[in-house]
């Protein structure tokens, strides 16, 4: 493997030891020098450019990116005609029952911010069956030709546990997955096709490694194959999927997986839905909508049990949870085996609305919030009309954490965001849209200083995926995973930080 210096860098070490770097060097994937060029090797000029640990996304969906890159695309379409439009063209182009697959849509944007009714996709796609999941994936959009698969009646939906159906078309949550055995079958080399054409636009966004939040058994031996074959270039901490049984066997069985780019020590699991399909789990109802308090997915003796079993068996285990409700049911169960100072890091992901007598279960019990700050920004709009202004400071509580001691390890939960790490930086010091709105941000006592947003995206999602020792920093020993920008990432403010470019992408000493 190639050796080199970077020199002419200004470098972002966040270790303490190397605050006045003015050059680094690399041999076999490593940082073996600060300050002390190797002789007779290359000298690559950075003209300037900025350097920091390379960016880490800690929730993300690999083979769902790179998946939607090629189903239709509603993110920030903002009407029902738009949308019709883009399925006519669609079903042109397909054979006669053929499955249309798509994602992004978001009612929310509509004019009368309403689900669809149920006739509008069957006058459209009466014979081509229609599954659209919604922008956090927490519900689908379906016509009655998709229905049929299933052979349950409308009222069948409504009598399943942790799901519902609205305007016989919008199924939520568990009411998904009666459609998911008759989605057309993923075989491995259409997830590997997938996760390649996802890793060339990670890699172009200065992102050096992932955690992908649900790995089924495709999935992983997809990654595998691909890394067998120089195929997998970035680096990958995996969450196994909490719902395949056989899956946890295996690896309670054999114990943590790991090589040079991928890794498998944890468990994802699911408690309730998303805010914007009024599935999250809340103590009192939504306030536009009187009769619901939202979605728990999954009994207290499944969870229990699956809690139970990674704690023996020393899994971390990560289990998303979004609404106050939600969140407390996983910190309960969280604490009676955790109790208290271990380390565990057991996450919550996304986090996103915590009450203030649970702020401090985090704390008691080591818990990690893993969160992703461009949900706010999304969200922030129509959140008064959900939560009623009384909830709103109990959203996205970065700043509350880090007064607490607690690490963050920030992702972006793309395709559902964007899977921009300068998006979510910006996201975290200003809680403003990409137009500076609000103001002084939402909710502004919750924004963070531009250190701790870095440590994010670097230092703390490394620890997320207990790879501090090796990761996340600047510094002798560490792996050659470096991302350079155009410009000071730590003093750029507003539009300054959307305007930073990525140069370069190192990913185990190799130069992209």
């Amino acid at each position: 493997m190639k050796s080199y210096n970077l020199i002419n860098g200004n470098f972002i070490s966040l270790e303490q030891d190397f605050t006045n770097v003015k050059s680094i060097s690399i041999q076999d994937g490593k940082i073996v020098a600060i300050n002390n060029p190797i002789k007779n090797v290359e000298n690559r000029d950075l003209n300037g450019s900025y350097v920091i640990p390379g960016f880490i996304d800690a929730h993300f969906h690999i083979k769902n990116y790179g998946k939607r890159l090629q189903q239709l695309n509603f993110k920030g379409v903002d009407s029902l005609e738009k949308i019709a439009y883009m399925v006519e063209n669609k079903i042109k182009q397909i054979n006669h029952g053929d499955w249309i697959l798509g994602f992004g849509w978001d009612q929310n944007l509509f004019s009368d911010k309403q689900f669809p009714q149920q006739n509008f996709l069957n006058k459209i796609s009466p014979n081509n069956p229609i599954y659209f999941t919604r922008i956090d994936g927490h519900s689908a959009w379906v016509n009655d030709a998709a229905i049929k698969f299933t052979e349950f009646e409308i009222n069948d939906f409504k009598n399943i546990n942790g799901g519902d159906i609205i305007n016989n078309c919008i199924v939520i949550d568990n009411a998904m997955n009666p459609f998911k055995n008759h989605l057309p079958k993923e075989s491995v080399q259409q997830v590997k096709d997938w996760i390649k054409i996802a890793i060339k636009e990670i890699i172009s966004k200065g992102i050096t490694g992932v955690h992908d939040a649900w790995q089924d058994t495709t999935t992983i031996q997809a990654i595998k194959e691909l890394i067998q074959e120089n195929q997998f270039p970035i680096r990958c901490y995996g969450m196994a999927a909490g719902n395949d049984k056989n899956l946890l066997e295996k690896f309670f069985k054999n114990g943590h997986y790991a090589d040079e780019y991928y890794s498998i020590r944890s468990v994802k699991a699911f408690i309730d839905g998303a805010l914007g399909s009024r599935g999250a789990a809340l103590h009192e109802p939504y306030c536009d909508d009187k009769n619901n308090c939202g979605l728990i997915l999954i009994t207290k003796e499944e969870f229990n049990e699956l809690v139970q079993n990674c704690y023996k068996y020393n899994f971390q285990l990560n289990t998303h949870a979004i609404g106050d409700r939600g969140n407390h049911f996983v910190l309960n169960a969280y604490g009676k085996v955790l109790k208290f100072n271990n380390n565990r890091r057991w996450r919550i992901e996304h986090a996103q609305m915590v009450s203030d007598s649970d702020l401090i279960q985090f704390k008691n019990h080591s818990i990690l919030p893993s969160m992703q700050p461009s949900h706010c920004t999304s969200d922030m709009k129509w959140l008064p009309e959900r939560l009623g202004d009384h909830r709103l400071k109990l959203i996205s509580r970065w700043q509350s954490f880090v007064d607490l001691g607690l690490k963050i390890p920030g992702g972006s939960d793309c395709p559902i965001e964007e899977g921009n790490p300068l998006f979510e930086f910006y996201a975290a010091v200003t809680r403003q849209t990409h137009d500076n709105w609000p103001k002084e941000g939402w909710q502004p006592q919750e924004k963070l200083n531009h250190c701790n947003a870095l440590k994010m995206f670097t230092t703390w999602a490394a620890y997320g995926g207990f790879q501090e020792n090796h990761r996340g920093k600047i510094a002798i020993g560490y792996d050659a995973d470096l991302t350079v920008l155009s410009n000071d990432i730590l003093s750029s403010n507003g539009q300054e930080i959307l305007d930073i470019k990525i140069i370069n992408t190192i990913i185990n000493g190799k130069i992209y």
